[in-house]
C-alpha cells in the first residue's frame, strides 16, 4: 500500500494537540456481528457500485461501514477514484472505528482515507494530521503486522513528510523508528525499506542509509545473474559504505 501524504502540508500554521490518547480503546473488545470486521480483506477488488451499496446499508449496519470504507480505498488507489470516495470512504470508517474500536482494520482505514482525503482537499490537510497520526497509532497497537506493517509505515511517512516542530509533528527520528519496525515485520516489502532509506537520509545517517539500499538491492538481486553483474554492483556499494565516516 501506499499512502499518499506527499501533499498535506501546503498550508503552514500551528498544530495543537496532535497526539490523541489510546485509553479511548476499551480493554476488553465490545459484541461484534457474525460477520466481524476482521473478516475484511483490504485491497479486494470491488466497483462502485458496491461501494454504494455499502454505503447505504451502513446507515443501519457498522459491518457495512467497514466494508464501504474498504471498498473505497481500493477505488481511489487501484481504479483511480477521487475527492468524493475518499470523503466517503472516510466517514465510513470512521463510523466502523466507532463501531469496532478493537478492529485494527477500522482505524487504518480512518488513518488511510483520511490521508488520501487530505491529498484532494489540501486546505484541510492539516486539520486532518491529528487523525491520521491517532489511527495509525491505534492500528499499531492491535494489529502490528497489518497490511504487511502499514500501520508504522503510514507512521513512517507522516513523521517523514511533515515540518517539524513547533509548525508540524515531523520528526525524521520517529520517521527512522517507524520505517525500521516495518522493516524488521517485513522487510521484502520494498517501500517499508525505501522509506527507512528515505528517512535516514532526512536524519543525516548516511553510512545507514547506504547499507539499507544495499540491501534494497540484494533483496530484488535476480535469481540468474550469469554474468555476476548485480552481485559486482552490491559489492561495490558496500566499499562506498564502508569508505563512508561513522554517522
Amino acid at each position: 500500500m501506499k499512502v499518499v501524504i506527499f501533499m498535506l502540508f501546503g498550508v503552514v500554521c500551528t498544530l495543537c494537540g496532535c497526539m490523541a490518547p489510546l485509553d479511548k480503546i476499551p480493554d476488553q473488545p465490545g459484541v461484534v456481528p457474525e460477520d466481524s470486521p476482521e473478516s475484511v480483506v483490504l485491497w479486494a477488488p470491488c466497483d462502485t457500485a458496491q461501494a454504494d451499496a455499502w454505503r447505504l446499508a451502513a446507515a443501519t449496519d457498522a459491518v457495512a461501514a467497514l466494508h464501504g470504507a474498504a471498498c473505497y480505498a481500493y477505488l481511489i488507489e487501484r481504479a483511480g477514484g477521487g475527492s468524493t470516495d475518499a470523503a466517503a470512504g472516510r466517514q465510513l470508517a470512521e463510523q466502523a472505528a466507532g463501531a469496532f474500536p478493537r478492529s485494527a482494520e477500522a482505524h487504518y482505514l480512518f488513518g488511510y482515507l483520511a490521508g488520501l482525503e487530505a491529498q484532494f482537499s489540501p486546505l484541510r490537510a492539516l486539520s486532518l494530521v491529528p487523525v491520521i497520526e491517532r489511527e495509525a497509532l491505534a492500528a499499531l497497537a492491535l494489529n502490528p503486522a497489518l497490511d504487511e506493517a502499514g500501520p508504522a509505515r503510514m507512521l513512517g511517512d507522516l513523521y517523514l513528510r511533515a515540518p517539524e516542530f513547533p509548525v508540524s509533528v515531523g520528526d525524521p527520528a520517529l520517521a527512522v523508528e517507524y520505517f525500521a519496525q516495518a522493516v524488521e515485520l517485513v522487510p521484502q516489502r520494498a517501500d517499508n525499506r525505501a522509506g527507512l532509506i528515505a528517512a535516514l537520509l532526512e536524519d543525516e545517517q548516511v553510512t545507514g542509509a547506504c547499507l539499507q539500499l544495499r540491501e534494497y538491492w540484494q533483496d530484488r538481486m535476480p535469481a540468474d545473474d550469469p554474468s555476476g553483474e548485480w552481485q559486482r554492483g552490491l559489492e561495490l556499494q558496500q566499499q562506498l559504505c564502508d569508505s563512508l565516516p561513522g554517522d
